[in-house]
Order: C-alpha cells, then structure tokens, then sequence
C-alpha cells in the first residue's frame, strides 16, 4: 500500500488540473486502476460541485459587478473582442456544443470548464452525463499515456 498522501494529491489535482493528475501515481509506481480510480473521482467530485453550483457562482458574480456600478468603481470590458466572437459563433453550433461538453472541463481546469458547460448548456439534458462520461475515458487515456511514456 502507497502512501496516503499520493493518493490525496492524485485526488486534489483531479479536481483542478485533471490531465496531470495521474502524475504522482506515474511516479509511486501504483497500478493503472488505482491511479485511474483516485483521479476520476477527484475529476468527478469537482465536476458534480461545481455544475450544480455553477449558478450561485453565476449570481455572486454579477451582484458583485453591480455593487461595483452603485460605488462607481466599475471599469467596463471590451464586449466584441475575437475571441468572445469566436465562442459566441462556436456554442451556437452543434458541433460546438459536443467540443465545449467533452473537452472544457477536461483540458481547462475542471472547475472552469464545467461553470462554462453549466452557463452554455445547463438547458440540455444530456450535458451532465456527456461530461461526466467524457472524464471516465479520459481519465483512463491520460492515465495509461502517463504510464506509457514515464514508465
């Protein structure tokens, strides 16, 4: 049996930075299905967190913008830059909707990715279950490609 603690840092960096997550594993020498099973359920634990509290953190940040506006200290943003054009074009399609779903919360940190799945496509009933499933089998990818290339 490892230490404890590599299976504590496998799970924390799960939560937040999921594709380096099976890291330490790599490093202790611990099997693939432990590695896999410690990383996908920091991966899930944060995913589900944060997608049902997507809309509380949505919410805090604009009364914050607005307590901002009142005490006048509120500097607007450039509202049509490139990129905000770009993923405006990009969620608005059917192809966008499987990119941000599958891959946002995967390559950005979890916690991002999924308030971006939540805010785009909360209305869509199979957006949970494309994300979480999405994390099952990239957790097993970057796991067994950590173990490829360091082992």
């Amino acid at each position: 049996m490892a230490n404890f603690s590599i299976y504590i840092s496998m799970f924390l960096l799960g939560t937040f930075k999921f594709v380096f997550a099976a890291g330490p594993g790599i490093a202790a020498n611990l099997p693939f299905f432990e590695i896999y099973l410690t990383v996908v359920l920091g991966g899930l634990f944060s995913f589900n967190l944060f997608y049902f509290m997507a809309n509380q953190f949505i919410k805090r940040n604009l009364e914050k913008k607005l307590a901002k506006i009142k005490a006048g200290t509120y500097k607007p943003k450039k509202n049509f830059t490139k990129l905000n054009k770009t993923l405006v074009r990009l969620k608005m399609t059917n192809t966008g909707f499987w990119l941000i779903t599958i891959l946002g919360p995967v390559f950005l940190s979890v916690p991002i990715g999924t308030i971006i799945v939540a805010k785009f496509y909360r209305h869509h009933k199979e957006t949970y279950w494309i994300s979480s499933i999405s994390l099952l089998i990239f957790g097993g990818i970057f796991t067994k490609l950590f173990q490829t290339i360091f082992v």
